[in-house]
């Protein structure tokens, strides 16, 4: 017959065996988990400097618009003097 105590001890012996696989497995689910935080993270950063790309690129296009235009009235102006 096995004594309260034999069990404790036991059960002690299993978990000590099974705590380093138990840290294994919790070691690489967080270093899964912030890798794909990391990874959103970046996607994010990506898609907000191709935004801002474009923007600057619209910006730019109107600004030489502008400048053609005024290049043209300057001209203008020349013209008549």
């Amino acid at each position: 017959m096995l004594n309260f105590g034999d069990m404790i001890f036991q059960l002690f012996g299993l978990a000590v065996m099974l705590l380093p696989l138990v840290l294994i497995v919790l070691i690489i689910y967080f270093g899964v988990k912030y890798i794909r935080r990391a990874e959103k993270r970046a996607d994010e950063r990506l898609n907000l400097d191709k935004e801002s790309s474009l923007l600057q690129e619209q910006q730019l296009k109107l600004i030489e618009s502008l400048n053609e235009r005024l290049t043209r009235i300057e001209k203008t102006l020349n013209e008549i003097d």
